[in-house]
């Protein structure tokens, strides 16, 4: 700890501090996120800013879907949503669309073991 202005603060980071900071900086999450920022304009109307369950676009069955598919239907957003769930590689709905790692799929997948086909 050192005193600066009569107030005690850490020291200064040492470089295996600094290597390990900026290995968490460059990361796939926060470079992307990096490259490809929110908007954060107020004329953009993100209809699901503000849901009271954020989950429903990480579904677990088709009930789910379809309820966020409902949100993003009538969202003004819903294109540029799409273009930064692609860009990033997310999952979940984005943008009306069922990502995963970026790519679009048709529905949930279920969670376990797929089941048993008789031979």
């Amino acid at each position: 700890m050192e005193t600066m202005n009569g107030r005690m603060r850490p020291s200064t980071a040492t470089s295996q501090e600094i290597r390990a900071l900026e290995n968490i900086l460059n990361t796939k999450g926060v470079t992307v996120a990096y490259e490809h920022p929110t908007p954060r304009d107020p004329d953009v109307g993100w209809g699901c800013a503000d849901h009271a369950t954020p989950e429903i676009f990480d579904p677990d069955d088709d009930d789910m879907l379809a309820e966020a598919l409902s949100v993003c239907g009538g969202c003004a957003a819903r294109l540029l949503c799409l273009d930064l769930g692609l860009r990033r590689a997310e999952w979940g709905v984005w943008g009306g669309v069922l990502l995963e790692d970026g790519k679009p799929i048709e529905k949930v997948k279920r969670r376990g073991r797929p089941r048993k086909v008789a031979a």
